[in-house]
């Protein structure tokens, strides 16, 4: 087997660069190549949620592709890049799946809650929202807006663990619950996980606390799991390594009686395509899916991931810069 790669950076639209964080994602493709077939795999950590660096990743899939350290010993992002070009090479995503549902993200403040982000959001099934970044009166206000102008949408509360339990209680007072597919990972302290979802009557998903792999960890998810509380861990794939580590963290949800959530980290066209084809493979994998950032991009790396109806298709994946090859 021989490797080939390449470097590419893919401008983000002006209007998203707060959004995604950087004004371009430098991203990496691999090439694997097997006799008369190729597979591809994309690696693309982003600042502020990778440790590991491109340049980094680049070098280390190097010594991968010369044979002098296997696919475990790689950052998470170049595992996961690894694993998509060995799998591709061996038929994944060479066949159509069933199209799989997609949540789609909202993640500006009350001030961008235009009647034009809103028409762009029509079709929305499930909308994940940003809070814990504004005051409570204005996330409430956000939250009143979205649920009066997509009647047909439920949402998903996402504050990345900024909120204590009665802040984020005191923001979702009133509110109907049943609108509310989940709260993700909202507290600083986990421990009150369970007493929040019993304040609110919503379900929690598990993010951060999902991936963290300390004996605490394990021993609160495990307790989470008793009170009947989770109903989803969102597995980001760049942050957990290969597929198959992804497939694993999925078993061990699964084990505990939750849904996964496959999401990415606003990765080209091509993977968001991917975690199509690997959530269609997956038991519990049957929820919306974070995978609706293709229109963040200027430019994307092969036919663009667009969302129709709340689904993104499942044909078999397409060759990334395909022109590029030889």
């Amino acid at each position: 087997m021989s490797v080939e790669m390449l470097r590419v950076s893919l401008p983000v639209r002006k209007d998203a660069q707060s959004i995604v964080g950087v004004e371009a994602r430098e991203v990496l493709f691999l090439c694997a190549r097997n006799e008369s077939r190729s597979g591809y795999g994309e690696c693309a950590p982003l600042a502020g949620l990778h440790i590991e660096t491109l340049d980094e990743c680049m070098l280390a899939l190097e010594d991968w592709s010369d044979g002098l350290i296997e696919i475990d010993a790689l950052a998470p992002s170049a595992a996961c890049a690894a694993s998509m070009a060995l799998e591709t090479l061996d038929g994944f995503g060479a066949r159509a799946v069933q199209p799989v549902r997609v949540a789609q993200l909202f993640a500006g403040a009350l001030v961008q809650c235009t009647d034009a982000a809103l028409h762009e959001l029509r079709d929305a099934r499930v909308v994940k929202l940003k809070f814990g970044r504004a005051s409570e009166a204005d996330e409430r206000e956000l939250l009143t807006r979205f649920m009066h102008a997509l009647p047909a949408a439920h949402f998903r509360i996402d504050a990345n663990q900024r909120l204590t339990l009665d802040e984020c209680v005191a923001r979702l007072r009133g509110i109907d619950a049943h609108r509310i597919e989940y709260l993700e990972d909202p507290l600083r302290d986990a421990s009150h996980l369970a007493a929040l979802s019993s304040a609110t009557g919503i379900k929690i998903a598990l993010d951060e606390t999902a991936l963290d792999q300390s004996t605490h960890a394990h021993t609160l998810r495990a307790q989470l799991a008793r009170s009947g509380c989770v109903a989803a861990w969102i597995l980001r794939m760049s942050t957990i390594g290969s597929l198959d580590a992804i497939r694993a963290r999925a078993a061990e949800a699964a084990h505990f009686g939750a849904d996964v959530v496959l999401s990415t980290a606003f990765e080209s066209s091509y993977a968001l395509r991917v975690a199509a084809h690997l959530a269609a493979s997956i038991p519990n994998a049957t929820r919306a899916h974070g995978i609706g950032t293709a229109s963040l991009l200027a430019e994307d790396s092969c036919e663009p991931a667009v969302i129709r109806g709340g689904m993104l298709d499942g044909s078999p994946l397409p060759i990334p810069f395909a022109e590029a090859w030889s």
